[in-house]
């Protein structure tokens, strides 16, 4: 097993790509609302619908990149009430007829990545992340992590952790690209050990960048191609 990449490495890797020099990567993590997918608008109607029903006021944008359990405590549901809360939510989120589209860049890069080297880690419950990706018609990760899988919500670095694992099981080892579009992801994906990028778009650049290694303003920025045996990342436009 190869030792881990320190935050030090992953600040120079950086540094040579706003420098104009491709680095080798090993594989990839998305987070997807608002990073591949184009579901914002979504995400905060289901919100908005959800509070209604339940009487508490509308839910703060801030709460993105969490779980549904976060979401349903942040918005002050009764207690008593929040597993009937978090089970309507996730039937509001992975409604059947949806059509979503794929972020500008999203899908020449995900078509350029080989199978098996990149998973999506989600917030989303998993219905509602199988069911939201599927809508985009992208092709699918090799795995996804989602809120259903882990104890802990972004920020906290379990879901990019468990993003790792998922990648180190099918033999996938070395420095890892996460791209986020939150505060609470990127912080979650540094903290995990990832070479962390933000998109801006839920947040500025100037929110995400004492946070990410990088920022970025959509993937048309980010060129993937395999090279030999190996992934390699260059930035097409300094940001």
């Amino acid at each position: 097993m190869s030792a881990p990449v320190t935050d030090e490495e992953l600040i120079d890797l950086a540094a040579t790509l706003v420098d104009g020099c491709e680095i080798g990567v090993a594989g990839v993590l998305f987070d997807m609302d608002g990073t591949l997918v184009d579901s914002v608008p979504a995400v905060e109607e289901s919100w908005r619908m959800m509070a209604e029903e339940f009487g508490v006021p509308a839910v703060p944008a801030t709460l993105h990149g969490q779980t549904a359990e976060a979401v349903v405590a942040a918005a002050g549901v009764r207690r008593d009430q929040h597993e009937h809360a978090i089970a309507r939510l996730v039937e509001i989120e992975s409604r059947p007829g949806q059509r979503l589209d794929a972020l500008p860049g999203v899908r020449t890069f995900v078509e350029s990545l080989p199978a098996g080297c990149w998973g999506v880690v989600t917030s989303a419950p998993r219905p509602v992340a199988q069911a939201r990706y599927a809508a985009t018609g992208l092709t699918p990760p090799a795995f996804f992590v989602t809120g259903d899988d882990v104890a802990a919500s972004k920020p906290d670095p379990e879901p990019f952790g468990q993003g790792l694992c998922e990648l180190s099981r099918r033999g996938v080892g070395g420095v890892v690209v996460a791209v986020e579009d939150t505060v609470a992801g990127v912080r979650s994906a540094r903290r995990a050990g990832c070479l962390t990028v933000g998109v801006a778009g839920t947040c500025t650049a100037d929110e995400l960048w004492p946070h990410a290694h990088l920022v970025i303003s959509s993937f048309d920025q980010l060129s993937p191609h395999v090279s030999g045996s190996g992934l390699v990342l260059a930035l097409l436009q300094a940001p």
